[in-house]
């Protein structure tokens, strides 16, 4: 193993405590036998025999068939996975940003070889959504693909629509619980979720789709207001990672805070718990939901993983290393066409609501659903839904808005999802 954090340490626990039980679904036992860390003087469970901060001396350890990779990051997980690889080394690996970024080179690295090279535990946590993506569900055409797909973000949107907190109340409250580090940039700026969406989208549509093509927001700009008017509207706010079919071998993938109505299947889903929906043009929609993140999910994915590479070895094949190429073409999230929520501080005067109306017609953009209040100090505040239009013109028409004199502030605007 590499790497004994939350991860590693629960997947050591389940190896050793369920170990009768996978020797006897695999026919072996599997053994732990040295574990790679990045720092010797952390308080460790187990004798300190059994640790050593030379990973590469690990890796090349003639006696270890199967590198288990839970440090996280590029490097030096990165390098440690090739070296197991070309030294003839199974690897399973939770590293979602080591797959997501090299996924398509390492995984046709590992099936030249004829290796396994497992990463269920990357996305969604003990989710089982990466096998049947790349077993079960291959034959399909998948549509389109959302998820929630980051327990801390998820925990925070909750906390803000049933306790009415603000974002920053509900950030801390997550960071005093564990939920979120003391740095939340990877949560709550949408990293994490970009790197889950972009594998699972790679997996759907055989190819890798380049990071830089995702489209990336996160939800620090969500309020409590907002999650009043979603409700007011039908809708709950979540932060989706989305791809969907636009054109042959073409899709668009985004990470944004979305509206999803209320009667969605993945709506329901609130606190710390993940949800993948699908859409496949033979088995129509389906969804898997658990907990995303912590030591026994988690864990629980990884030693799945496991199970399979015990058992490939022992029948002598190999195999769930499924090759994905690179290059997949992607759509610009300009040509994206979907309604919108807006929300608006504006000047309490007749006319106003003239005015904005007038400004996004003239761009096509019709406003279907409206509600207003009004504030201190001579303003109001103005919250609509627009019908279905493109974002390029959206954008185009709020820019304009916002230079009305009538408007004081655009407060948000967040896309909606049917």
């Amino acid at each position: 193993m590499l790497g004994f954090g939350t991860v590693g340490e629960g997947t050591y626990r389940m190896l050793t405590d369920n170990a009768d039980e996978i020797a006897r679904k695999t026919g072996a036992r599997g053994e732990v036998i040295k574990i790679g860390i990045k720092d010797a003087s952390k308080p460790r469970t187990l004798p300190a025999t059994m640790f050593t901060t030379d990973l590469e001396a690990v890796v090349r350890d003639p006696n270890i068939d199967v590198i288990c990779e839970l440090m996280g990051g590029e490097s030096p997980a990165g390098e440690m996975v090739e070296l197991a690889l070309s030294l003839g080394k199974h690897v399973v690996t939770a590293n979602k940003e080591l797959i997501a970024k090299h996924g398509s080179r390492l995984i046709t690295k590992a099936r030249e070889l004829e290796l396994d090279l497992h990463f269920e535990a990357a996305v969604g946590g003990g989710i089982p959504v990466v096998q049947p993506l790349k077993h079960q569900l291959a034959g399909n055409d998948v549509i389109k693909l959302m998820g929630i797909l980051n327990g801390t973000t998820n925990y925070i949107l909750t906390q803000m629509e049933e306790n009415g907190a603000d974002f920053s109340d509900a950030l801390a409250e997550a960071q005093a619980k564990g939920y979120a580090e003391a740095d939340p940039t990877n949560d709550v700026d949408g990293f994490d979720t970009m790197y889950k969406i972009s594998i699972l989208a790679a997996i759907a549509f055989g190819k890798q789709v380049p990071l830089d093509k995702v489209h990336r927001e996160g939800i620090r700009k969500v309020s409590a207001s907002d999650m009043k008017y979603a409700k007011q509207f039908g809708y709950k706010i979540k932060l989706l990672g989305i791809c969907e079919e636009t054109a042959d071998d073409q899709v668009l993938v985004r990470v944004h805070p979305t509206m999803i109505p209320l009667g969605h299947q993945i709506a329901s889903v609130r606190d710390v718990y993940n949800a993948v929906w699908l859409h496949g043009d033979f088995v129509g929609d389906l969804m898997f939901s658990g907990r995303g993140a912590g030591a026994h999910p988690t864990a629980s994915a990884v030693v799945g993983d496991l199970i399979d590479v015990m058992r490939n070895i022992i029948i002598g094949g190999s195999g769930s290393a499924i090759p994905y190429g690179t290059g997949l073409a992607t759509t610009s999230i300009s040509e994206l066409e979907t309604r919108y929520y807006l929300r608006f501080e504006v000047e309490d005067r007749p006319g106003t609501l003239g005015e904005i109306t007038t400004a996004f017609g003239r761009r096509s953009v019709g406003l279907a659903a409206m509600e207003m209040r009004t504030k201190v100090g001579g303003k109001g505040e103005i919250a609509f839904l627009t019908h279905v239009c493109r974002e390029a013109n959206f954008l185009t028409a709020l820019e304009e808005v916002s230079r009305l004199p009538c408007v004081a502030k655009v407060e948000n605007y967040i896309r909606v999802e049917q």
